[in-house]
């Protein structure tokens, strides 16, 4: 003896069929026929605690998303941190043996690399686009051709689309103190403080601040902006 469910349908107009219920059938293979024996005319409802089970599964795939979006944010902004540069200027006027030379350099403080994309220089109100200008303005001194014999050499470097590397000093205008530029060296030495300075540099990752390599808070830009008078060298 065993038994089977069987599916019984209520014959309508036509060929559609209309479902009534399920029954429990049983055959006796020593017997012809079947026996309904009993089943519930109705499928079951939905219980209460699944309600239960589906919010409750609702709210966890909330917070598992919200606690994801959390932690790439924070993944994020640590990344922007380990690449972050910052750059600042720095001045001197004797070298590390104590000789007499005023130098300026573009020190990286930060922690990544600085893509420089542009820097100012302005004195009194005048921004330059290279030392042979700067110097001839502010201090009166005279450029040579090189080689020179018998005239102090003026050191510069190209700061125009460079990448400067995290912890690097890069100097980019190096004079010497000689017999033949007291005048300008002196000058130079005084007015180096009142020159002004914006450099505009980005990350690895394009994010870009504009600076008077002063401050400690560089303004957020998308994008640098083109100077009217780019500093070259």
């Amino acid at each position: 003896m065993f038994f089977r469910a069987v599916l019984f349908r209520r014959r309508m107009s036509g060929q559609s069929f209309k479902e009534v219920g399920f029954r429990r059938v049983r055959t006796d293979p020593g017997q012809r026929g079947t026996t309904i024996v009993d089943w519930p005319s109705q499928k079951p409802g939905r219980h209460w605690t699944d309600t239960i089970f589906a919010v409750a599964a609702l709210a966890v795939s909330g917070i598992s998303l919200w606690i994801g979006i959390g932690t790439e944010k924070a993944n994020d902004k640590m990344v922007a941190a380990e690449s972050w540069p910052f750059l600042q200027i720095q001045s001197s006027n004797n070298d590390d043996n104590g000789h007499p030379r005023v130098e300026l350099a573009l020190v990286n403080a930060g922690v990544g690399p600085a893509k420089l994309e542009s820097l100012e220089i302005v004195w009194q109100g005048k921004a330059y686009s290279s030392s042979e200008y700067l110097l001839s303005a502010c201090c009166g001194f005279r450029a040579y051709a090189f080689p020179s014999t018998g005239h102090t050499p003026v050191s510069t470097s190209g700061v125009h689309d460079i990448v400067i590397r995290a912890g690097e000093t890069l100097p980019f205008l190096d004079l010497p103190l000689g017999a033949d530029n007291d005048p300008a060296w002196h000058a130079l030495d005084r007015e180096r403080f009142k020159m002004h300075f914006c450099a505009c540099y980005c990350s690895v990752f394009d994010d870009c601040w504009v600076s008077d390599l002063k401050q400690l808070h560089p303004q957020r830009v998308d994008k640098c902006p083109v100077p009217k008078v780019a500093y070259l060298e």
